[in-house]
């Protein structure tokens, strides 16, 4: 019977990269979720703050001119709010990050308890779900934007990212 170590190593090494590969996209995904609800709620309250002025300058002698460049803010706000819809685009971001948490964790499993007990035969169909999965949720995913990326990226790097301490 041939050696099944090195058949082993090599699934073991692309459960690694699956797990690494689910470890950066969920951050950035998370990444996103978070400036696209500031932005959401930056908007929202622009847009209710101009509202508001709106209303009080339209009563204010010789205020018309100002009442109506907030009413043009405030219009402007709003229609970019409803268009652009970044609390859809926040709940899109977070939900393919959890994705990417699961399978990172499932990825992580499986490389350090299922791969070292298992026959390289059937773990070898069960590394195969793990990349479908992941191809999955890179194809239902939206692209990461540069600046969360970049935010990530500083997470993983510098800031210690997803580290367990059981890891340590």
């Amino acid at each position: 019977m041939k050696d099944p170590e090195p058949q082993r190593d090599a699934i073991r090494a692309e459960a690694s990269r699956i797990h690494e590969s689910a470890v950066f996209s969920a951050q950035g995904q998370f990444e996103a979720a978070k400036r696209w609800r500031l932005i959401h709620w930056s908007l929202a309250v622009l847009a209710a703050g101009l509202s508001s002025g709106t209303a009080v300058i339209t009563f204010a002698d010789g205020a018309q001119a100002w009442s109506a460049v907030l009413a043009v803010l405030a219009a402007i706000s709003t229609t970019v709010l409803a268009s652009a819809r970044p609390d859809r685009l926040a709940e899109r971001a977070q939900a393919a990050g959890t994705g990417y948490t699961t399978l990172r964790n499932d990825a992580r499993r499986f490389r350090g308890i299922t791969v070292p007990q298992g026959d390289p035969r059937d773990i070898a169909g069960e590394l195969d779900a793990l990349a479908d999965r992941a191809a999955a949720l890179d194809q239902s995913a939206d692209p990461v934007p540069r600046w969360a990326y970049e935010r990530a990226r500083k997470n993983m790097e510098h800031d210690g990212g997803q580290t367990f301490e059981a890891d340590a």
